[in-house]
């Protein structure tokens, strides 16, 4: 017993050592180091970060390798985001952006490899957890880090949402949009683990609350969406028989539900404190569509359009739209503006496999983990939709990454969470063994 409680030391530094690197990756504490993020101490340890994910996948290499080569696509896209130095305005910026992107895949690659998806499911809930709590008393404490225009230092979107709450993140909307993952991640754990349920339903409880206390809206809809979705996504494990007519009702269902929202959106938006340009977003992704015209294979070279400033190609976008957007409020087209419609052609492709991956998951599991992977994708493009989350906020990454490798080796080697026919094979075993000693 004391051998094996030395042995589980190591595991268990493994994984504290996870959660806290998760935890910068969800773009936690920067805030209380320094509300612009050029303080020398965020530098610093956003440099311990990146060695700190480069250890692991240094010590796993070999492990590693044998993972990462299942997604092929994936790295194809990986590739096509480094060579954009080529093309790129500020290469170096393009060349150090893509350097770290590689680390933080190949961190995804390790999570894959080191743990089953029902161990990334718990640390997982120790980083969103630990970052709900620490938002609180942030908050509590510390009220002018943990809501936004109550610091020294105001600009127009502090202004804009004054008494929201960000916790310790660095605006309401990114603290909305982990709260939601969060949420997610605690209503699996909550449905799964029989002896900690209590545990996820408290996380998801602070979770939405933390999203209502931050006032964005867009989590709260899309954690909403995701919950009416379950069902359907459990539905996908019935009999044809009895799945057809199903997914033919919602789909009816869905068409008429679509036609009231459509004839009464204005109302609907109006109702949620917006508008039918979201805000202006429509006019800036008119502007930005018109960028993407202007060279639309290869784009303008990974993470630059931006950082140009004045001088750059966003000037046009910037004077169109008279405000200086720092992004393009929708992942899909700021992934075209860094890689092209090839850059993000590789990417729609290796993101349509992951869902086929997704649903035949479900399938072939029967436990609440196998609808992480499919709630997981469905959540990743709603948030992208009028956010710029894909690869702005690196823990959706790591995410993404960990679960399509990790629905890809289970696949492979039959060891999925839950697996029907894992289980099949288990009963198989103990047969063959009754008889023989019988």
């Amino acid at each position: 017993m004391q051998k094996s409680f030395i042995v589980s030391i190591p595991k268990v530094i493994e994984k504290v050592f996870v959660v806290i690197l998760l935890l910068f990756l969800s773009g936690a504490i920067i805030v209380l180091l320094n509300e612009s993020g050029e303080n020398p101490i965020s530098k610093v340890i956003s440099v311990i970060v990146q060695l700190g994910i480069s250890f692991p996948v240094i010590v796993w290499c070999k492990k590693i390798v044998g993972t990462a080569i299942r997604e092929k696509l994936l790295w194809v896209f990986i590739a096509f985001v480094l060579v954009s130095s080529f093309w790129s305005a500020l290469p170096a910026t393009t060349i150090r952006s893509s350097i770290l992107l590689v680390q933080i895949t190949l961190f995804g690659v390790y999570l894959a490899t080191r743990y089953s998806l029902k161990e990334q499911l718990q640390l997982l809930a120790w980083t969103f957890g630990i970052g709900a709590l620490l938002s609180i008393v942030v908050t509590l404490v510390l009220p002018s880090y943990g809501v936004m225009g109550m610091g020294s230092t105001l600009n127009a979107q502090a202004i804009a949402h004054v008494g929201a709450w960000r916790g310790i993140y660095v605006h309401k909307n990114i603290l909305g949009r982990i709260m939601a993952l969060g949420a997610l991640v605690f209503l699996i754990f909550a449905t799964s683990s029989y002896r900690q349920r209590w545990v996820g339903w408290a996380g998801f409880g602070l979770s939405v609350s933390l999203i209502v206390l931050s006032t964005s809206k867009t989590a709260l809809v899309v954690l909403l969406a995701i919950i009416a979705l379950i069902p359907l996504y459990r539905a996908l494990r019935w009999n044809y028989t009895i799945a057809l007519p199903f997914f033919i009702t919602v789909i009816l269902l869905s068409s008429s539900a679509s036609v009231l929202l459509v004839e009464n959106a204005e109302s609907i938006a109006s109702t949620l404190g917006r508008d039918l340009t979201f805000t202006g977003r429509t006019h800036l992704w008119a502007a930005i569509i018109h960028k993407i015209q202007e060279s639309p294979w290869l784009g303008y070279g990974y993470d630059v359009f931006w950082r140009a400033g004045w001088d750059g190609d966003a000037a046009d976008v910037w004077s169109m739209v008279r405000h200086q957007a720092p992004h393009a409020h929708n992942g899909f087209l700021e992934l075209a503006l860094d890689t092209g419609l090839l850059g993000i052609s590789v990417f729609v492709l290796c993101f349509l496999k992951a869902c086929l991956q997704a649903i035949k998951y479900v399938r072939i599991t029967n436990s609440s983990e196998g609808l992480f992977p499919i709630a997981f994708l469905t959540l990743l493009i709603m948030v992208n939709l009028t956010e710029t989350t894909l690869l702005r906020i690196p823990v959706f990454w790591v995410i993404y990454v960990t679960v399509t490798l990790s629905m890809s080796k289970s696949m492979v080697f039959g060891d999925s969470v839950g697996s029907r026919k894992s289980n099949k094979a288990q009963r198989v075993n103990l047969t063959k063994r009754y008889q023989v000693k019988h």
